[in-house]
C-alpha cells in the first residue's frame, strides 16, 4: 500500500512539471518583443572617418649604447665579453648589460703604445638570493693617461 501512494505521488510531480512547460491552453502568452531583422538597406554605406594617427615622438633607444656615443670598431677592440667600448674625452666608456643583482668594475690595468687592457669584473648575486629579472644597461667609465688613438683595447 505504502509503494502505490509513493507511486501516485510521484507521478502526479512529474504530471504537474509536465504541464507547466508544455504551453497548453493555461499557459501564458508569449510577452517578449519579436526579434529586430536588419536588412542591407539599414546597414550605413560608408565608414566613419577613423581619427588621425599621430606619430610617435623621435626620442633617443631606451636600452643599448646611446646613439651619439663613438663606438670603436670590433677590430680594435680584442675580448670575449659581450661588451661595446666608446672613446671619449681622452677615456675609454664600457658598455654591458648585468642582470638584476650583478655589479660590474672596470679598470685600467696596463697602458702601452700599442695596447690597452681592462679588467672588467662581473659580481653575481649570492648563491639562493632572490634577484629581479630585468636587465640593466652600464657604462663604466676608464680614465685613459693619453688618448687612445689607434692602440688596441683587451678587455
Amino acid at each position: 500500500m505504502m509503494n502505490a501512494a509513493k507511486t501516485l505521488g510521484a507521478g502526479l510531480v512529474l504530471a504537474a512539471t509536465a504541464a507547466c512547460g508544455a504551453g497548453g491552453p493555461g499557459a501564458p502568452a508569449n510577452t517578449s518583443t519579436p526579434p529586430v531583422v536588419t536588412t542591407p538597406s539599414d546597414l550605413p554605406t560608408s565608414l566613419p572617418a577613423s581619427p588621425p594617427v599621430a606619430k610617435p615622438p623621435m626620442s633617443r633607444p631606451t636600452v643599448g649604447p646611446p646613439p651619439s656615443d663613438k663606438m670603436l670598431p670590433p677590430s680594435q677592440v680584442d675580448t670575449k665579453l659581450p661588451v661595446r667600448v666608446s672613446a671619449e674625452n681622452g677615456g675609454l666608456n664600457v658598455h654591458l648589460e648585468l642582470s638584476g643583482c650583478d655589479e660590474a668594475r672596470a679598470n685600467l690595468a696596463e697602458e702601452t703604445a700599442q695596447r690597452v687592457v681592462v679588467h672588467v669584473t662581473i659580481d653575481h648575486g649570492k648563491p639562493g638570493q632572490m634577484c629581479p629579472q630585468v636587465i640593466r644597461y652600464v657604462v663604466l667609465p676608464v680614465k685613459l693617461a693619453e688618448p687612445l688613438g689607434t692602440r688596441t683595447v683587451v678587455l
